[in-house]
């Protein structure tokens, strides 16, 4: 949480001029000049971040031409160009990190929303997205560790709100770890987990390429279809 809160004042002396760039290339040119480590740290990993994203995609069968997709947290935004590039017909984002946010931004594919993703969803449109993805951008931990100020069943109510009747939701949270082993031992078998499965979503088996120990051990999905016709 500290560690958190530190990385927000340090985005603090250039959130203006990251506001104010229309060019993709003075932004190249201002992280370059100020050596923004994060940045660059993302970029070195785009190809694997790519592959972990197409992984998903083929493994569950789904279909970007059309589609309106939404990413929560994209990082460097591999996620957004895989679906620029199949053809998907909106392609929002929501991301806090005011340099991810500018670089996703000025790529130009759709709606950009710096926001908080855990409290500030209902800013969204309501029933939009066929698509919504969620990889590694919240810890799982602090839905357990902290629940009685982030309620996991109040945001995933947020989530399906701005789900259309046929979307699909893809949720793989961040586990913290300990040197090599996650804090929470067993992955599927904790408050998360259990709250995830009582909300309709179903725990994947591992995907290779897409999950990983002991970071990202599970993913969870959720067809708002078949939730509706259970209704």
């Amino acid at each position: 949480m500290i560690a958190a809160l530190r990385e927000i004042v340090s985005w603090v002396p250039h959130t203006r001029t990251l506001n104010s760039l229309t060019r993709m290339e003075d932004f190249l040119a201002y992280v370059q000049k100020i050596q923004y480590g994060e940045f660059f740290r993302y970029q070195g990993m785009s190809t694997q971040k790519r592959l972990e994203y197409v992984s998903v995609i083929h493994e569950l069968s789904i279909t970007l031409a059309g589609k309106s997709v939404l990413d929560l947290g994209p990082g460097y935004g591999d996620s957004l160009d895989v679906c620029h590039e199949s053809g998907a017909k909106v392609i929002d984002f929501v991301e806090i990190d005011p340099f991810f946010y500018t670089y996703n931004r000025l790529k130009g594919f759709g709606r950009a929303y710096r926001l908080n993703l855990l409290w500030q969803l209902n800013r969204l449109d309501p029933g939009k997205y066929d698509l919504i993805w969620v990889k590694g951008s919240f810890c799982a931990d602090n839905f357990i560790k902290w629940k009685v100020f982030i309620s996991l069943t109040r945001w995933l109510r947020q989530i399906e709100r701005i789900a259309s009747g046929s979307s699909t939701i893809v949720i793989c949270p961040y586990w913290r770890i300990n040197g090599i082993k996650r804090q929470v031992h067993d992955c599927r078998n904790n408050g998360f987990t259990k709250t995830m499965i009582m909300a309709g979503f179903t725990a994947l088996r591992y995907i290779p390429h897409h999950n990983r120990e002991p970071e990202y051990p599970i993913t969870f999905i959720k067809h708002m279809s078949c939730d509706t016709a259970r209704k």
